[in-house]
């Protein structure tokens, strides 16, 4: 009995120091924070040869394009095999003098371990510099473990011994164990420098669009100003030309003058729609989260369009009291003028009606308020509504209804700038309601 336990005792041992050893090198790669082969390979490669048991150890990878064979570590042999192997052969898999009989291409063209237990039964073929290295005469096992990453064989370590060896399972789990260990080390890392790269890559691209916001705002100034005051003179001389000569203009010239000064406004227009649009994206810091009180925003708009609905005979209809929500004063403004004037613009009735309600959807989010602008005008129908929130999407010419067709397109730029979702119903004929949310004010 005691003696079954003696030769049980060294066994065991050596069972303890491997699982040590795959504790040890588990731990080593957990702080290794690379994909580099070199710093990787370094911290595993002595524990992992000499608990293996093997005499010469090789860790060698296939660096792409030209798949060149690259050693990036060894285990009994010098540093000067490394730099002769990798700066003077510089072996790739398809030079003439690589043969696949080598155990470590063998296996990464295989993606499979190979165990070749006697060479002296097996063929195996080895390189020059290994040859005149190592002595393959006194090679009697080999074991040959393919790096596998995404599925692609990218490396192999090959351990080889001077004594035949069995490989029973223990020896090929720690092997395995091991070598899975190091290929979850290179995938791992791998992913954390890519994820690197890309938050390189958006913060360059962050910049970018810095400087692309700066010369937007740049544009949003020169359109505001220095495009439209041109606009405002030609129109204006245009309009002096005409009165002084009206007498002597006949109808087909005075048609031109006419022409060209509503061609101009509709420019000056077209401008100020695509200054607006510009500004409906653009934040303005403190003013985005201010608090807004529709009831006095809504008599501003009515006072401001106050000529616009008496020439129409349109009338607005809102609740006594409308809460207060969140946002830019400006661009929530613009939001309801835009809704407001369209329904009265649009429209073909005797008295256009605007009808302004809260909307008790219980699918809003908690910190959303819901809107609905109703008239009576002449509707949408139904293949169109799509497109009506589009940049310069008209649906009707220049000569029945003015307008350049980017309101809604502002109106949908700036509800999304607050999160907020606009959709319509409507028939041809039967009027339409808009939808739509805003931030509330949460007490």
């Amino acid at each position: 009995m005691n003696c079954e336990l003696k030769l049980k005792t060294p066994s065991l041992e050596k069972t303890l120091k491997k699982l040590k050893a795959i504790e040890d090198i588990s731990y080593a790669c957990s702080n290794l924070f690379t994909s580099d082969m070199p710093t990787v390979s370094e911290k595993v490669m002595k524990p992992f040869c000499e608990l293996a048991g093997c005499d010469v150890g090789v860790f060698m990878l296939l660096k792409k394009p030209q798949e060149q064979i690259y050693i990036i570590s060894t285990y009994g042999l010098s540093q000067t095999f490394i730099e002769t192997y990798n700066t003077k052969l510089k072996y790739t898999i398809h030079s003439e003098d690589v043969s696949e009989y080598w155990p470590s291409l063998r296996s990464v063209l295989r993606k499979q371990i190979v165990l070749i237990k006697d060479t002296t039964t097996r063929k195996v073929e080895y390189s020059k510099l290994f040859r005149n290295s190592v002595g393959p005469e006194t090679i009697r096992s080999i074991a040959s473990v393919p790096i596998v990453v995404n599925n692609e064989a990218i490396g192999a370590i090959t351990l080889y011994y001077r004594k035949p060896q069995d490989f029973d399972d223990e020896e090929l789990s720690f092997i395995k164990a091991t070598t899975n260990i190091i290929t979850g080390t290179i995938e791992r890392n791998h992913l954390l420098e890519t994820a690197k790269k890309s938050e390189r890559e958006l913060a360059q691209a962050n910049e970018v669009l810095k400087h692309v916001n700066q010369e937007l705002d740049s544009f949003v100034y020169i359109a505001s100003h220095d495009l439209r005051e041109p606009l405002r003179t030609i129109e204006s001389f245009v309009s002096i030309v005409q009165d002084r000569m009206s007498k002597n203009l006949d109808k087909e010239n005075n048609d031109y003058f006419m022409r060209i000064v509503n061609a101009t406004r509709r420019m000056r227009k077209l401008i100020q729609d695509l200054t607006h649009l510009a500004r409906a994206t653009k934040d303005t810091k403190e003013k985005e989260r201010e608090v807004v009180d529709l009831n006095l925003l809504l008599n501003e708009i009515q006072f401001e369009l106050t000529a616009f609905i008496q020439n129409k005979n349109a009338e607005i209809i809102m609740p006594d009291k409308l809460p207060n929500v969140i946002g830019n004063k400006e661009k929530i403004t613009s939001v309801f003028k835009n809704l407001i004037a369209n329904g009265i613009k649009f429209n073909k009735s005797e008295k256009p009606r605007i009808i302004i309600t809260l909307d008790n959807d219980a699918n809003f989010d908690t910190d959303k308020i819901g809107f609905c602008i109703e008239d009576n005008g002449i509707g949408i129908e139904q293949e169109y509504q799509g497109k009506i929130f589009e940049l310069f999407q008209r649906l009707h010419s220049q000569d029945e209804y003015e307008g350049t067709g980017a309101g809604l397109a502002i109106v949908k730029k700036i509800l999304e700038k607050y999160n907020c979702e606009i959709c319509v119903e409507s028939d041809k004929g039967k009027g339409s309601k808009f939808y739509f949310t805003l931030p509330k004010e949460i007490n």
